[in-house]
């Protein structure tokens, strides 16, 4: 039980050329993207170096499908020392450029400074789903250390459910195991996704050290699926208590879904 095409057509580049004012550059960076996949990386430095400025130029243009296109295919290139040049638009007005921006820089992999990790923590506050998914992905992509994560963790505050589920599935994607004692602190959010998802990061990172919470979560949570997910963790760990509990679910737990995780885990 788990919780939680990069490049224009022909058809797609020609509908992107009508629409854009800078036709030349458009012309240019196209053709140049159409042929990224199967030969960017055997072309000469001088061949990538002018596809690069041509894509890095396009970023600034006014067409959004165009400054979507450019940040997929430099994130396609993955060469970390343009990261800086993406970053401005994870504030793009469009949520789709915003999201390619974010994908780009997972694929990019920079440094995890605070600082990028810092804006990745603000894009899981985009009031845009394709955005707060690709934030996630990104962080999981550039893997910040544990002590970095306070912001992400932060966001468990959030009056806005749906940012705290964005922020779970991200701790779910990088060692969050510094922040297992907060994550049990929040065990009991209002929002079932949210319970569902911390039961997941704190068996992830946790340990033998979190079976008893995991057991409580088993018995006493009102919803399925975080018994199921408390189940599924559960399962996982070599522990004799935690064999007895599930036995215990199998016999007792009134839904089936729970039954039949708890089943897996024996």
């Amino acid at each position: 039980m788990s919780w939680g095409a990069v490049f224009i057509s022909l058809p797609d580049a020609c509908t992107l050329l009508c629409r854009t004012s800078s036709r030349i550059i458009g012309y240019s960076v196209v053709l140049s993207v159409l042929c990224l996949a199967g030969c960017v990386q055997d072309s000469p430095p001088s061949s990538r170096e002018r596809t690069v400025s041509l894509l890095l130029e396009l970023l600034r243009d006014e067409v959004p499908e165009l400054r979507q296109m450019a940040a997929e295919s430099l994130g396609k290139i993955g060469d970390p020392r343009v990261a800086d040049s993406i970053l401005p638009l994870i504030h793009d007005r469009t949520a789709q450029v915003r999201a390619a921006s974010l994908l780009a820089m997972g694929r990019m992999k920079p440094a995890p400074t605070a600082g990028v990790v810092a804006l990745l923590t603000r894009a899981l506050e985009d009031p845009d789903e394709s955005v707060r998914q690709a934030a996630v992905v990104a962080i999981g992509e550039i893997e910040p250390g544990s002590r970095l994560l306070e912001p992400v963790v932060g966001l468990l505050r959030s009056s806005d459910a749906i940012i705290r589920r964005a922020a779970v599935r991200a701790l779910l994607q990088v060692d969050s195991s510094q922040w297992v004692p907060a994550l049990v602190g929040a065990g009991r959010d209002s929002d079932t996704e949210v319970r569902q998802g911390i039961v997941a990061v704190v068996g992830e990172w946790g340990g033998l050290a979190v079976a008893p919470w995991l057991r409580e979560r088993l018995v006493e949570d009102s919803s399925p699926g975080v018994r199921a997910e408390a189940a599924y963790r559960l399962g996982m760990l070599i522990d004799p208590e935690a064999r007895a509990a599930l036995s215990t679910t199998i016999a007792k737990d009134p839904d089936s879904g729970v039954r039949r995780w708890a089943k897996r885990g024996t």
